[in-house]
This record gives C-alpha cells, structure tokens and sequence, in this order.
C-alpha cells in the first residue's frame, strides 16, 4: 500500500510513501482525535461519485489512481486510493480538509480499530464544542436570526 494509516493515542495518522507522496505533494497529516467525526468503509465508486472531480494537487487515473487532494474550500478532501474496491472514509471538522479518503489492506478492521479508538477519546477526553473553539480565537458569535414576518 501507498497510504499507512495508523490510529495512536492523541489521533490518527496518514502517511504518503513512494510516488503518492510526490502526487499528494505532502509526506503526510496527522488529524487528532477532536477533529474526527466518523468514519466508514465504502466502495470506491461510492466514494469518488460523492467527491469533487478537481485536483489540486492531486493526480487522477479513472479507475486506477487517485492520490491528492481533490477540491477546493470546505469540500477539499484528502485521497490515498490505488485500484482497491473498498476504501476507509474518514469524515472531519475543520480545514484544511473535510475528510481524508485512503486505501488499506483490510479496510473493515482498519475501521473497528479506529472506532474503537474514537469512541474511547471521546470517554477519556473533555470534547469542546465548535463555538466554544471560535470563542477563544476571539471570533465574535454571531446574532440569531428572526424568523421572518
């Protein structure tokens, strides 16, 4: 595999070895455990089909390669995929990326393990609230809207 994925105790791991790194132009990204907000295993067409088509650095061979990041803003997602059928998705909060897309060997105890790991941070560790996060940047909140007359 091009992609290691690897769960430790503040988050998980993803790492870009031989051509992908130079693809994804990144050695790899560290996500910690407060920024994860699920994950699943999909097939690969499922995951592509729900993906923006444009890389940025990215470099795309329909149905053979897809290493990179793929769109831009909020959307911005991070691929590890060589020619598997099945792929873990790993859906996060915050930039830069809106989830992280990756090939492993076997991806259905690849995502136990990482379940596993999630639900135990979220026992163990005090979990902040988004808004609570901008009020300590200094981000004023904003006013609630009324409904409309």
């Amino acid at each position: 595999m091009a992609v290691e994925l690897a769960v430790g105790p503040t988050g998980l791991e993803a790492l870009f070895t031989g051509i992908d790194r130079a693809a994804a132009c990144r050695r790899g990204l560290h996500v910690p455990f407060e920024r994860i907000v699920g994950s699943r295993v999909m097939s690969r067409d499922d995951a592509v089909a729900s993906s923006p088509r444009l890389p940025c650095p990215g470099l795309t061979w329909v149905g053979r390669l897809r290493v990179g990041c793929f769109g831009i803003g909020e959307r911005r997602q991070l691929w590890g995929v060589r020619d598997g059928t099945e792929v873990v998705v790993v859906y996060l909060s915050g930039r830069p990326f809106h989830r992280v897309v990756v090939e492993v060997e076997d991806c259905r105890s690849t995502h136990r393990v990482l379940d596993a790991a999630l639900l135990h941070s979220k026992k163990t560790s005090a979990r902040r609230s988004v808004r609570a996060l901008l009020d300590d940047r200094g981000v004023p909140p904003r006013e609630p809207r009324s409904p409309a007359s």
